[in-house]
């Protein structure tokens, strides 16, 4: 028996190895082939932009129009004395005449990449010709803008001093200065002339604060006289409180009188006495209940056979430096159904996208079909090492233009609830080619 299981642990580990290195040996072919599509489309076109200055941007930066990436930076060379960028553009892209090409910075400080912004113009582009640069604000700009706001303000104070040095200016400034002068030496003797008027103002004030004081000692002895009162009233009508607490009395000794006939009445049901008794003892009402219950059993066996698990993946694709996060379910049936089901954020499309398919488990092997990331889609996982190790294989958005999406990635659970992902994106397109890895969290 023990032969057995080592031989099958062999077995599973050589599987596990071999798939492994087909991966691999997939990736540095993809590597170092390049662009795998290519065989089966013509290549993309040539454009030009000249910018009055290339800073911060790079070889393969992006080129987008309308947010989406539709190429890449090929080139940067000196023309004269400006900047000539030269771009590759995706052949299924046609851009309009009287597109224009700008820099932009994704966020705040992130690389910066050529963003063309549509025309309105008759007819497109062809391979060569060159687009108009728009001016672009960037922290540069900014910075300058600074600079230049600086240099105002210099000048200004610069005027006002120049202002201030000349005869003119100092004696109309020290005439407002005699002026506050002159102020405070009339409210100076404002107050002497007046001290007894002040003096009785602040004398009638007090008096107004002793009234009010007055005032309230005269509430506050209201107040004492009312509560006296009150005291009264409640002597006077002790009697008629103890008559209302003698009825209250009453009523719970008829409440108890009640609970004693309630209790008497489920004593006999116990017994079989009375038509609700006979009911309740009646033993073929009880094997109806149990063959009902037995019913109810059937029912809920095969969802209780139903393994479902809950999870959470991040993933970081290097190149295009997103975050793409992904809720997921997993439910196992009965007979080894497997059905996925998942919530995919999408930062390309910055839209949520879902991922609905079905599958059955053939040995280390589970094909899957229905809908991926909101395409049509197919799939094949395998598991080995115990299910600890899965390979996988993904295609859907078969509609595309260029060539279908096509994806492989190995997921390797660490522990029970944490496993680690390394993949790679779209490898049948160059231009599109990505690794990532991640990390899951499942329940």
């Amino acid at each position: 028996m023990e032969d057995r299981n080592f031989r099958e642990f062999k077995q599973k580990v050589k599987i596990g190895a071999f798939f492994v290195t087909i991966f691999l040996i997939l990736a540095i072919f993809i590597m170092f082939v390049g662009d795998i599509g290519i065989l089966l489309k013509k290549k993309g076109y040539p454009l030009y932009v000249k910018f009055d200055t290339a800073i911060g941007l790079a070889k393969r930066s992006y080129v987008r129009m309308a947010g989406i990436k539709i190429g890449y930076v090929k080139d940067i060379r000196l023309e004269g004395n400006r900047p000539e960028v030269e771009l590759f553009i995706n052949p299924a892209v046609s851009v309009q005449k009287g597109s224009k090409a700008t820099m932009a910075t994704a966020g705040l400080i992130g690389e910066k990449y050529v963003e063309i912004i549509p025309g309105e113009d008759e007819g497109f582009f062809q391979p060569g010709e060159s687009l108009l640069p728009e001016v672009s604000f960037d922290i540069e700009q900014l910075g300058k803008m600074f600079l230049s706001v600086g240099e105002d303000v210099k000048a200004l104070g610069e005027s006002i001093k120049t202002i201030l040095g000349k005869e003119e200016s100092a004696a109309s400034v020290q005439g407002a200065l005699e002026d506050f002068s002159a102020l405070t030496s009339d409210l100076k003797e404002f107050l002497a002339e007046n001290r007894q008027g002040v003096r009785q103002g602040i004398q009638n004030t007090s008096r107004a604060v002793d009234s009010f004081e007055k005032k309230i000692e005269d509430i506050s002895l209201d107040l004492e006289e009312f509560v006296t009162v009150m005291k009264e009233m409640v002597e006077e009508n002790r009697d008629p409180i103890r008559l209302n607490l003698e009825k209250i009395k009453d009523l719970i000794e008829k409440t108890e009188d009640s609970l004693r006939l309630l209790n008497e009445s489920l004593e006999k049901i116990n017994k079989g006495e009375g038509t609700l008794g006979k009911l309740i003892q009646d033993p073929n009402l009880y094997k109806r209940a149990e063959g009902a219950m037995k019913d109810i059993e059937k029912i809920i066996r095969p969802l209780a056979s139903m393994n479902a698990r809950f999870g959470l993946r991040t993933e970081y694709f290097g190149q295009s430096r997103f975050i793409k996060n992904t809720f997921m379910m997993d439910v196992w049936a009965a007979g080894n159904k497997y059905f996925l089901g998942q919530a995919v954020y999408d930062p390309w499309l910055d839209a949520l996208t879902f991922s609905i398919q079905g599958g059955y488990r053939l040995g280390p092997f589970v094909p899957r079909l229905g809908i991926l990331e909101s395409k049509v889609g197919a799939g094949l996982d395998v598991y080995t090492l115990k299910d600890r190790l899965l390979i996988s294989l993904e295609g859907f958005d078969f509609n595309r233009q260029t060539s279908p999406r096509f994806r492989a990635w190995t997921r390797y659970s660490a522990t029970k609830h944490i496993y680690i992902i390394l993949g790679i994106d779209d490898f049948t397109l160059a231009s599109n080619r990505e690794f990532y890895f991640g990390l899951g969290l499942g329940l």
